[in-house]
């Protein structure tokens, strides 16, 4: 399993600046264009896509998630493989 932040709606720059003022424990990216926002029907931040090797969506979260939220999504999907 892998983690990837992408900043979309925002200035590159910006991105950065939160990313490295929160320390964030994954890789993250900045959304050139809003593509790959468009791509899975981003429409607000934050938003969490759980997407299979394969690229298949298996479930969106928006707004805010924390632990117990995660950890709930997680073995829903786990349970479905």
């Amino acid at each position: 399993m892998e983690f990837l932040g992408i900043n979309v709606f925002d200035e590159e720059a910006n991105g950065r600046r939160y990313i490295q003022g929160r320390r964030v424990p994954y890789l993250a990216g900045h959304d050139e264009g809003n593509r790959i926002a468009g791509l899975y029907g981003v429409e607000g931040t934050p938003t969490s896509v759980f997407i299979t090797r394969t690229g298949l969506v298996m479930a969106v979260k928006v707004g805010p998630m924390d632990a117990p939220a995660l950890r709930e999504i997680l073995e829903r999907l786990l349970k479905a493989e």
